[in-house]
């Protein structure tokens, strides 16, 4: 019987520097996240050569929700079924999850669902620490799920603990799967990885918050980016090949994700301008993301000439840069001539307050409220207001509770933690 894949040991190596630099690595080699054609023809390299290249490959130096959350349904190949997964279901793995950081309105039985409830059920209603314990549970319990769930309960727990903000414990509990790349996790017949996708790149970043690592997490996307280059090259049928190119697209965000938590903003705005196409037909999602770390760092020409290239799925970036120039007013116009979505009406509001009108701020943001908006930034910001303009903001803040957690009971969509009220 195989044994499980080895562990990526506990140590805690040196973290990423600004200092390092950036441009030594990247002038005269390609990596796999450069985006050159994918199928160009190259010589088939020796054993000899790949023996080295593994040898000698450093760890990459080289250089961001309302954000998407990943999937919460993950698919992968059957295990073959001689391989033990029973390390993976162990309770002791599994952190049990506390109510005492919601507020007392979402403690309220009528608040929780049944026991019965099925994970699916929990999920599309956004019931994300329930579905978190549930899938712990459908681990741990006898009869053990079958080998071709277990990934996929452990992916739903995982990506549950990071919407639910227990960052802390999904990073812990995603060491429990060890090395990823073990041979382990290896179809013996396919030569594929028995994990799931999604599951892979949640736990190359789960695991370098586990053990204190930067350069883990960037490092583990390269390792995915490699394997994602030779599936574009190898494969059969066209959509099979978008399929990886777009994994490829994902998986250069991501470094560039990494590269701003680690504070280098520098070094992900160059990362981010070498995946830019080389016929100019740049990406809508790359260039709002390059905008951004432009404003970021403060390079406003560059910010404006980076929106000036992009169409008008990136609208929301010019009254934004309105805002970082500190013009509220012009910006003020420029969100009102913007279709009235969620994410427009939060900004509207936002500017507002800096051009001294609290009470239309007031008037918005309640207003996304009262039609059943409940999102984390606009509780957060409302929380905020009332804070600024009042000093009996502790019991408006109380009181959106109640109005949150009224909506949320008619409408569905999970429950709210304190932080979100600020409370």
């Amino acid at each position: 019987m195989a044994s499980p894949p080895p562990s990526g040991g506990s140590s805690t190596p040196k973290r990423h520097s600004k200092n390092i630099s950036i441009n030594r690595a990247r002038l005269s080699t390609r990596g796999p996240l450069d985006v050159d054609d994918p199928l160009a023809p190259a010589a088939p390299p020796t054993q000899e050569a790949v023996a080295a290249e593994a040898a000698n490959t450093p760890v990459p130096t080289i250089p961001f929700s309302p954000e998407c959350p990943p999937a919460v349904v993950a698919k992968a190949l059957p295990p073959p079924p001689f391989k033990d997964f029973s390390y993976l279901l162990r309770p002791e793995i599994y952190h049990p999850l506390s109510q005492l950081d919601l507020p007392p309105p979402f403690r309220a039985p009528s608040h929780q669902p049944l026991p019965s409830t099925p994970l699916a059920t929990l999920l599309s209603y956004h019931n994300f620490r329930s579905a978190a314990t549930a899938a712990a549970l459908r681990l741990c319990t006898a009869p053990a799920p079958p080998p071709h769930e277990v990934f996929a309960l452990i992916y739903t727990r995982l990506t549950c603990l990071t919407l639910i903000n227990h960052l802390a414990f999904a990073a812990e509990e995603s060491k429990a799967l060890q090395d990823i790349n073990s041979p382990f996790y290896i179809d013996e017949i396919s030569k594929t990885s028995i994990l799931p996708w999604e599951l892979r790149v949640l736990v190359v970043r789960l695991q370098g918050v586990g053990y204190g690592d930067d350069r883990r997490e960037v490092g583990g996307y390269y390792e995915l980016a490699r394997e994602a280059r030779l599936g574009v090259k190898e494969s059969r049928d066209e959509e099979e090949k978008l399929l990886w190119m777009e994994r490829l697209k994902e998986l250069g965000i991501f470094v560039a994700n990494a590269l701003i938590e680690m504070g280098d903003l520098g070094a992900a705005t160059r990362h981010l301008e070498t995946l830019k196409p080389r016929d100019g037909m740049a990406d809508e999602v790359l260039m709002g993301r390059l905008a951004l770390c432009y404003i970021n760092l403060g390079d406003l020409d560059a910010a404006r000439r980076c929106i000036a290239s992009s169409s008008s799925s990136n609208a929301t970036l010019a009254p934004l840069l309105s805002m970082a120039e500190g013009r509220y007013s012009d910006a003020v116009e420029e969100w009102r001539a913007l279709p009235q979505t969620d994410l427009v009406m939060q900004n509207l509001a936002v500017c507002l307050f800096y051009t001294g009108k609290v009470d239309k701020t007031l008037k918005f943001l309640d207003g996304l409220i009262e039609k059943g908006r409940t999102f984390h930034a606009l509780t957060f910001n409302l929380a905020t207001v009332y804070e600024l303009c009042s000093e009996k903001g502790r019991e408006w803040k109380e009181e959106l509770v109640e109005r949150v957690g009224r909506v949320i009971h008619e409408n569905g969509g999970g429950e709210r933690s304190s932080p979100d009220f600020k409370l």
